[in-house]
């Protein structure tokens, strides 16, 4: 039993097909195949049940994959701490993002995290939450950048926060009527108070863009529908939250999204008595009135954090990027 062997069964394990693996792992099916056989007759055992379609694992094959994924997990432990031991600054890392997140995060650290490891590679996996927490899971990635703060995530994994996020309710100004908007109004000192928020009771008839099961939004949508006492009888899922607002712009309907999918698109969020009356904020906006999801501040936001195994070692490398997402976005929170 060796380290390319272990990585081998593991990788058949996630692809459910040798095929699939052999491809993922840039050798021939027959000589993966091969390998594998000879693992089971060295063994004793067989591993997958050939049967099934995709492969199952059998229970000695369940055995064998836990274990190894614990020893390529300490393998790369082992490694990126000599790498810290003996100052090198080289490899690579390999984060989990979603996709759009991505493109709102990383060009505002990757720049100076490249000044100071040139010769570190960030190699991204974009997927969904669920998907992204299934590859943290085996090991395939060093953390994951995700909405979500501690006691959210699966047992066996820690959190640090990176920062807090906004959400917020994004309508078009034709669906709204004065019943469905609770005004903010002032401050003792006559200034406006906080924005404006949404009454989702009096919305419920309304139709509503929301994000496709696996998203961490979907799950904070619903949470708040579950709060305002109601699910919207017209839905229309996506996938994307740029697209939600960009959908809910033309009048097609209503959506719950976080500060990064309006900032991706240069919308101002304004106080009582900016939002949604002066021509310079329609114009911006294009028609749409951006309200709180809610008076109480638990609905308003979430945390968005660095999520990795409790075992694993993040090297120099790893600690900087996040402590670099940590001083960026933290400085942007302070300033919403």
């Amino acid at each position: 039993m060796d380290f390319r062997e272990l990585t081998y069964i593991t990788t058949i394990a996630d692809c459910g097909s040798v095929t699939e693996a052999a491809k993922r792992l840039y050798i021939s099916q027959p000589s993966l195949s091969y390998i594998l056989a000879k693992v089971e007759e060295d063994l004793g055992v067989k591993l997958f049940d050939r049967k099934t379609s995709p492969l199952t694992l059998t229970y000695a094959g369940e055995r064998y994959v836990a274990t190894a994924r614990t020893i390529l997990s300490l393998s790369g432990n082992l490694r990126r701490e000599l790498k810290d031991i003996g100052g090198g600054a080289r490899g690579e890392i390999r984060i989990g993002i979603p996709t759009e997140r991505a493109g709102y995060m990383l060009p505002k650290v990757l720049g100076k995290f490249h000044e100071r490891y040139p010769e570190v590679q960030v190699r991204l996996v974009e997927s969904r939450s669920s998907e992204i927490l299934g590859e943290l899971d085996k090991d395939k990635i060093s953390f994951a950048v995700l909405p979500g703060g501690s006691g959210e995530f699966p047992i066996g994994l820690e959190s640090r926060l990176i920062y807090r996020e906004r959400v917020w309710l994004a309508a078009p100004e034709r669906l709204l009527t004065q019943k469905m908007i609770r005004h903010a109004g002032k401050t003792a000192d006559g200034e406006p108070g906080s924005t404006d928020s949404a009454d989702l009771k009096e919305m419920k008839d309304l139709p509503f863009i929301i994000m496709k099961s696996g998203q961490y939004i979907r799950k904070k949508t619903e949470k708040i529908f579950r709060k305002a006492g109601f699910f919207p009888k017209n839905v229309m899922e996506v996938s994307s939250c740029v697209t939600a607002v960009e959908l809910a712009r033309t009048g097609m309907g209503v959506t719950i999204v976080p500060d990064r999918a309006l900032d991706a698109l240069g919308i101002p969020r304004g106080h009582a008595d900016d939002a949604g009356s002066s021509p310079e904020t329609a114009k911006a906006t294009g028609g749409l009135r951006i309200l709180s999801c809610s008076r109480n501040e638990a609905d308003q936001s979430w945390d968005v954090s660095a999520v990795y195994k409790k075992e694993t070692y993040l090297g120099e490398p790893e600690q900087y990027l996040i402590k670099l997402m940590m001083e960026t976005f933290g400085e942007i929170e302070k300033n919403i």
